[in-house]
């Protein structure tokens, strides 16, 4: 019985110690959770929790390891032995601040000198030279129908009355957003063509964009279909671009007995769509390699503070410290009309390197209206973040960015069939309408890059792409990307 009584205690301690643990950053003064903390263990792996604080401490991670170490800017470094970890809840102590009163500087640079002393050491403290990275990248995006109206309404076709119409309004989807998230190594310069991506990890949720396309194909376009006489095909005309005829896709030539040519239509469509998956790595690699080309010291970045300075105005340097570093902090500002953006710069005064740049737009960057369409992209701002490689020089540890636009549309839109073989007239059924349209979209971009080596071209070159893998779709994460490892 004591026997049992003994395996019965062995089995409980082996069940406990085999589950997983979720574990809370919290800030020590307020209690509050810090997100986005940088976890990493004895073996240099490491995590990031989620907005509210939390991780997932895995068993083979408490066996594989030792001690863990947690950091985030303005706090101390925490480090905690993984087989003395009982609690679920670790606290962080914020940074003591240095006073500006406090600080003592040999030389008083005016905001100026300290640009300038930046743009003349960008060079020096920057590389665009080869390198190695192990980066997560996600990009959220979101899209709300904030004006739909049709009015104006006529049309030959019985079965395609107002009534039907107005159905597809009020079950048309008005908005959506899904979200990509994947974890990859990332190879490359500066240059456009020279970047490789080997894929670790993705997911995404469903985009629900498409209910909208689908549900107007099921109804309207099925019945254009089901009404083709004999030898007609439907043209869509909206009256852009002084007029031209546009053909609808999958409705060109349509001829309703051509079954072979329908199957064609949807072979094409079915081939389009795994296309698509298979490209889904090079799509990734050039959306990062776009996300770094809007760093402020690449070639065709819009932050061009640091390289046209006379077109801004500055505030006076302010000194602070930052991780044991001393940091000039910098407003700019556009000092006329021509450039679209304001922000803040944290330098450092040892080497004059920026170290952090938070930036938003102070105007719209593009506008459109022309013919009844409308475009504004109103929205651009985010956050870089640098920290020195193993050749002493800076590189991106985090991008932060979101971009936002309205697209509106008021147009006439008709629907006419014609016949291809009909003597004299040649048009048959007609649809029209007005549509007044309007959406907002955004996209918000993050980079975290956790290791990057220099490399040289040669090993760049001797490197391979090989990606066979494919995001998981989920309805919505119920989880955090990280504890998926």
């Amino acid at each position: 019985m004591k026997n049992f009584s003994f395996i019965l205690i062995l089995l409980c301690v082996f069940r406990v110690n085999s589950q997983s643990k979720q574990i809370q950053i919290l800030d020590s003064l307020s209690k509050e959770p810090i997100p986005y903390t940088t976890v990493y263990f004895s073996n240099n792996k490491g995590l990031i929790t989620d907005e509210t604080g939390y991780f997932e401490l895995l068993p083979e991670q408490v066996r594989d390891n030792d001690s863990l170490f947690v950091s985030f800017l303005g706090y101390d470094g925490l480090a905690v032995g993984l087989k003395k970890l009982n609690d679920s809840i670790l606290y962080m102590t914020p940074k003591a601040i240095a006073l500006e009163d406090v600080i003592l500087m040999n030389k008083s640079y005016t905001s100026e000198k300290i640009l300038a002393l930046v743009k003349s050491k960008l060079k020096q403290n920057y590389s665009t030279d080869y390198s190695k990275k192990r980066l997560f990248y996600k990009r959220l995006y979101s899209q709300n129908i904030t004006r739909v109206k049709i009015d104006k309404y006529k049309t030959s076709i019985p079965e395609l009355n107002r009534a039907l119409l107005d159905s597809f309004m009020i079950y048309m989807p008005r908005s959506n957003e899904f979200t990509t998230e994947t974890l990859a190594y990332y190879s490359g310069n500066f240059e456009e063509e020279n970047q490789k991506i080997n894929l670790i990890k993705a997911r995404q949720t469903f985009d629900k964009g498409g209910e909208l396309f689908n549900s107007l194909q099921k109804g309207l376009v099925d019945i254009l279909k089901d009404n083709l006489k004999p030898d007609s095909y439907f043209k869509i005309k909206s009256g852009f671009f002084l007029g031209v005829n546009m053909d609808i896709t999958g409705l060109e030539e349509a001829d309703s007995t051509d079954l072979n040519k329908l199957k064609e239509f949807e072979k094409k469509v079915a081939e389009k769509k795994i296309k698509q998956k298979e490209n889904f790595a090079k799509y990734q690699k050039e959306n990062i390699a776009d996300l770094y080309s809007e760093l402020f010291f690449a070639e065709d970045s819009d932050l061009n503070v640091i390289q046209k300075p006379n077109r801004y105005t500055f505030s006076e340097a302010k000194a602070t410290l930052e991780d044991d570093d001393l940091i000039y902090i910098i407003r700019f500002r556009p000092s006329s009309g021509r450039e679209d953006f304001e922000g803040t710069l944290h330098i450092n005064a040892e080497d004059f390197a920026v170290t952090r740049l938070d930036y938003n737009n102070v105007k719209s960057l593009f506008k459109l209206k022309l013919l009844g369409v409308t475009i504004n992209q109103n929205l651009k701002g985010g956050r870089m973040i640098f920290s020195k490689d193993k050749n002493n020089k800076y590189a991106l540890s985090y991008l932060q960015i979101t971009e936002g636009s309205i697209f509106a549309l008021d147009r006439p839109l008709k629907f006419i069939e014609k016949n291809k073989f009909a003597e004299g007239r040649r048009k048959q059924n007609q649809v029209s309408m007005r549509l007044d349209f309007a959406v907002s979209s955004k996209s918000q971009y993050e980079l975290r890059v956790f290791d990057y080596v220099p490399i040289n071209q040669e090993i760049f070159d001797l490197m391979e792409e090989k990606n066979d893998i494919l995001p998981k779709y989920y309805d919505k994460f119920t989880t955090n990307f990280w504890e998926e490892f």
